[in-house]
């Protein structure tokens, strides 16, 4: 049998046989050593990567003096959203001490006290005007007992600032007035309920100029109105300056502070894999 001797080679050949080992040998070291260790460094260069863009995402990849800098900045925000929303409740709220009225507790026979004095001043007040008003102002007197008499208070204050809105303006004829059924505003459409709105249907003849001192009148602070819907034509041809008027405006109760509002959040439904036995 012939076996390998290396010594018999000619220098050359023992040269070019040392050559082709250690390119044996490093070769062999790149594939099963360098190869996995560099797969592997690949790797975690691109989940540092990740990571850095997640972080740069939630402004988490910044300094500490950075980060409380925006939380500053985030807070004085914060603060005036805040300042922002007490305004306007107060602004648009038809009640000026919309948080008492909100808050009071009322019984059927704290409603029909209020209802029976609401009807007789503004009855008086309109024969004074010569002015036109329906007499029971759209409310029934009896209180069901599914029915709320905090609501029915709401429901008649409305309509209560609306009549003396319309009779201060001199409008010609109010022929009728309805409450609507209550509209709840909650945080998120499913949250918290922060608003009410109590919304009131009048019809009324008038001239063009008192349709648009209701207009304005409407968004004084003392009576606002927020209007829902309106229809407008004319009474006659042979009285082509009165116009008959529908709409429908409402009176915006806010219930909470928006630091006592809580959001809904909505939670990512979690899949759960069958798994085998």
């Amino acid at each position: 049998m012939n076996t390998l001797n290396i010594v018999t080679w000619s220098e050359r050949q023992q040269v070019l046989a040392v050559i082709l080992m250690a390119g044996v040998l490093i070769f062999g070291l790149w594939f099963f050593a360098l190869t996995p260790l560099m797969s592997r460094q690949r790797q975690q260069e691109r989940d540092i990567e990740n990571l850095r863009t997640q972080l740069a995402a939630k402004n988490y990849y910044l300094g500490e003096e950075v980060l409380a800098d925006k939380k500053e900045l985030a807070r004085k925000a914060n603060r005036a959203l805040h300042d922002e929303w007490m305004a306007m409740a107060e602004r648009l709220s038809a009640f000026s001490n919309y948080q008492a009225v909100a808050e009071a507790p009322v019984g059927r026979i704290d409603f029909k006290q209020a209802l029976f004095a609401v009807r007789e001043r503004l009855v008086r007040k309109a024969r004074a005007l010569n002015i036109s008003v329906p007499r029971y102002l759209g409310m029934d007197e009896e209180v069901h007992s599914d029915e709320d008499a905090r609501k029915l208070m709401l429901q008649l204050h409305a309509v209560e600032k609306l009549v003396d809105l319309t009779l201060d303006l001199k409008i010609n004829q109010i022929r009728d007035i309805q409450p609507r059924p209550q509209i709840l505003h909650r945080a998120g459409g499913t949250g918290e309920a922060y608003m009410e709105e109590y919304p009131v249907e009048i019809e009324f003849s008038g001239t063009l100029a008192n349709l648009y001192d209701l207009f304005g009148a409407a968004l004084e602070p003392e009576h606002v109105f927020v209007l829902r819907q309106i229809k407008i034509e004319a009474a006659s041809a042979s009285k082509a300056d009165v116009l008959n008027v529908k709409a429908v405006l409402s009176g915006l109760v806010f219930l909470k502070d928006p630091d006592e509002i809580s959001l809904a959040t909505k939670t990512a439904p979690v899949v759960i894999q069958p798994k085998g036995f």
